[in-house]
């Protein structure tokens, strides 16, 4: 069984374009998430995917592998699925070039857990939601899941929905879980992806994860206490840098004392 990490970087982002060159803490964002991969003990081979020569020059000036794929490619999934016969392992992780806290220990559980098991499409990690702020913030992707901790739904609007609860309160019934934007794919279900039908729901969220769930596929979630800034907007470059330098203080051993 082998394991080939993608990651998707679009540069010609709509809501901040060029993102994955960003500045961020004195190095590109996606270049966080490249070197955080490299790392990881279990790849068959780390590969960045785009559309822009400029991102192709950037990422083998670290060193790095980069092809070339169609400015037509909607999602990261669908490109990685455009040069799915080029990878060597017999799955493929999604991991955005966008998100660059990349917890290399969430990676490796995830190895193991597809090592155990087989019945499932796609592997993909949830957390629990225990901020309201995080609850009620569209970007941030809630899921619910059945007993065997398949995915039922997923949705950018707090499911699920307390009647008997004010909103202000829900967080802390401790009911709510989000999405961690990570993937792994089998290898055959992204060569059948021309042959899965679009879907409504898919489209009507902005969340391509729901395009195998309606067309049947199994997602298997796995739970995680790991949940990390991704850069959608220019606010984000903020966050991300305020996460980095906290996380750097708590690993040289400080304590963060900020109010």
């Amino acid at each position: 069984m082998k394991f080939s990490l993608a990651i998707p970087a679009r540069y010609a982002s709509t809501r901040l374009p060029g993102k994955m060159l960003a500045d961020l803490c004195g190095k590109p964002v996606l270049q966080h998430v490249w070197e955080e991969a490299a790392d990881i003990v279990g790849l068959e081979e780390v590969v960045v995917l785009t559309e822009a020569e400029i991102v192709r020059q950037a990422v083998e000036s670290w060193g790095g592998t980069c092809w070339l794929t169609a400015n037509s490619c909607v999602s990261g999934t669908e490109r990685i699925g455009s040069v799915i016969d080029r990878f060597c392992g017999d799955y493929v992780f999604n991991v955005q070039g966008d998100e660059p806290f990349l917890d290399r220990k969430l990676i490796g559980r995830m190895i193991q857990r597809a090592r155990q098991m087989e019945d499932f499409d796609v592997l993909t990690p949830v957390f629990p939601i225990c901020e309201e702020s995080l609850l009620h913030n569209p970007n941030v992707v809630k899921v619910v899941c059945d007993h065997r901790e398949r995915a039922l739904y997923f949705s950018r609007c707090p499911i699920p929905y307390l009647r008997d609860c004010e909103k202000d309160r829900w967080a802390e019934q401790k009911l709510h879980r989000g999405h961690v934007g990570i993937y792994l794919y089998r290898k055959d279900l992204l060569k059948k992806l021309p042959e899965i039908p679009e879907s409504p729901l898919a489209r009507a969220e902005s969340l391509e994860q729901l395009r195998f769930l309606q067309a049947g596929y199994i997602i298997q979630t796995i739970a995680t206490s790991h949940f990390s800034p991704a850069i959608d907007v220019p606010d984000d470059l903020r966050v991300a840098e305020e996460f980095f330098l906290k996380q750097q203080k708590i690993t040289r051993g400080g304590s963060d004392h900020a109010s």
